[in-house]
C-alpha cells in the first residue's frame, strides 16, 4: 500500500448550544480577539451579541469587523489584517460561512506575513508559522473551512486558493442551533457543496483509506439528511447531522483534495460571482459522468451509500446509479441543474476553459483533462 498521511489538528466541539464554549475556548487562545462576521445576518439573528458576550466573560477583548461578503475580495481580507494589527489582535475569530473562516484565514496570513493574500496563491509565496490562531464557528453546513487548510479568494474575476498547514483552525464550534435560520436555499446551495467535497475526495487521485472512510459517512448523512434540513428547516437533528457531514466532508479533502467540479466552478465562481455550492453541485452530476470509467467501483460505493439498490445490477448500471441519485438529490432540493440557470454565457467558455487549466483542483481529478475536455463538459453543462 502506498505511504498514507493523515493530518487534521483541528479539536472539534459538535452538539446544540456548543456556541456557549466559545469562551472558554477562545481564553486558552488569546486575550484580543477580531471577531469577523457577514454584514449583516449574525447581528440582525443576535448571534453577534452572544459571542461577544461569552467572550468578555472571559475577559477577552473584542473588535468587531463585520464586512465579509460572499466571495470574499483581497481587498477585504487587507483590510481586516490592517485592523487585526492596529488593534492588537492575537486571534481571529470567525463566525458565518465559509466565505468568514476564509477570511479569517486570509486575515491570520497578511497580518503575520505582510504582502497581499494573492501573493501566496497556489503556495507561489510559502507561508511560514506560527499564524495568529483561528477559532472558527461555521453557520452553514458546507464548506467545510473549519477543518481544512484552504481558503479561496476573488481578485477581478479570478478566484483562487491559498493552502497552508497553518491555516487550519485551532477550534471549530459546531452548534445546530445556528444553522435553523437558513433558508431553504441556503441550506441547499451549502449542502450540495459539502457532498461535492465528499463525492470528490473519495474519488480523488489522492485518495486513501482515512479520506475514504470520512468521504463514506458524509454522504451516507448528506444523502438521507439534506433533504429534511431543506424542507423543514428547524429539525434539529437534521441540521446536526448536516454540520457534521460538512465537517466530515471537509476533513476528507482536507486529505484528499477536490477534483474537476471544483476546478470548473471555481471558474464561473470568479466570472459570473455565482453561489459556490450551487455552481459546483450542479456541475457534479457531469462530472461524475465524465470520470465514471476512471472509478465504476467507487461510484458504485456512492450509489450505495446514497441509498441505492444496486445488488443485481452490473459495475456499470451500479456507478450511473450514481449519478441520477445525485440529479434526484439536485431536483428534489430546487436548485439549478444548468450553467445557462444561474447566469453563465456560451460566450464566455472559451476564456473559463483556459482559466481552468490553472486550477489546483484539477490535478486530483480521477481523469486528466485536456482543454478540450473542459470546453466540452462546459458546453454541455450549459
Amino acid at each position: 500500500m502506498k505511504t498514507v498521511e493523515y493530518y487534521m489538528p483541528t479539536r472539534v466541539i459538535s452538539g446544540e448550544n456548543s456556541l456557549s464554549q466559545i469562551g472558554s475556548q477562545a481564553a486558552g487562545m488569546g486575550k484580543k480577539a477580531l471577531l469577523v462576521t457577514g454584514k449583516a445576518a449574525m447581528r440582525k439573528l443576535g448571534i453577534t451579541d452572544r459571542v461577544i458576550k461569552y467572550l468578555k466573560s472571559e475577559k477577552i477583548d473584542v473588535t468587531l469587523f463585520d464586512q465579509v461578503e460572499s466571495n470574499p475580495k483581497t481587498e477585504i481580507v487587507k483590510k481586516g489584517a490592517e485592523i487585526a494589527k492596529s488593534e492588537g489582535c492575537d486571534l481571529i475569530i470567525g463566525v458565518g460561512g465559509g466565505s468568514t473562516i476564509d477570511t479569517c484565514k486570509g486575515i491570520a496570513v497578511v497580518a503575520t506575513q505582510g504582502g497581499d493574500i494573492e501573493d501566496y496563491r497556489e503556495e507561489r509565496k510559502i507561508i511560514k508559522g506560527p499564524l495568529l490562531p483561528i477559532l472558527a464557528v461555521p453557520t452553514t453546513s458546507g464548506t467545510g473551512s473549519e477543518v481544512t487548510p484552504y481558503s479561496v479568494f476573488t481578485s477581478g474575476k479570478a478566484k483562487f486558493a491559498v493552502r497552508s498547514p497553518f491555516t487550519f483552525p485551532r477550534v471549530a464550534i459546531l452548534d445546530p442551533l445556528l444553522m435553523t435560520s437558513q433558508s431553504p436555499y441556503l441550506t441547499a446551495c451549502t449542502g450540495m457543496d459539502a457532498l461535492t467535497h465528499a463525492v470528490e475526495a473519495f474519488v480523488s487521485r489522492s485518495a486513501q483509506p482515512i479520506s475514504d472512510a470520512l468521504a463514506a459517512q458524509a454522504i451516507y448523512l448528506i444523502s438521507r439528511n439534506l433533504r429534511k434540513a431543506v424542507w423543514t428547516g428547524d429539525d434539529i437533528q437534521a441540521r446536526e447531522n448536516m454540520a457534521v457531514a460538512s465537517n466530515l466532508a471537509g476533513m476528507a479533502i482536507a486529505q484528499a483534495g477536490a477534483g474537476a467540479a471544483h476546478g470548473l466552478g471555481m471558474v464561473v465562481g470568479g466570472f459570473f460571482d455565482t453561489d459556490h455550492g450551487t455552481t459546483v453541485g450542479l456541475l457534479l452530476p457531469y462530472i461524475m459522468e465524465y470520470n465514471l470509467s476512471a472509478r465504476l467501483e467507487k461510484y458504485a460505493q456512492v450509489a450505495y451509500l446514497m441509498g441505492e439498490r444496486v445488488e443485481a445490477l452490473s459495475l456499470r448500471e451500479a456507478a450511473l446509479k450514481a449519478v441520477n441519485s445525485v440529479k434526484n438529490l439536485i431536483k428534489d432540493i430546487n436548485l439549478p441543474s444548468t450553467l445557462s440557470e444561474i447566469g453563465v454565457r456560451r460566450e464566455s467558455i472559451d476564456e473559463m476553459a483556459k482559466e481552468t487549466l490553472k486550477q489546483g483542483a484539477m490535478k486530483k481529478n480521477p481523469k486528466v483533462m485536456q482543454i478540450e475536455d473542459i470546453l466540452e463538459l462546459y458546453q454541455k453543462c450549459i
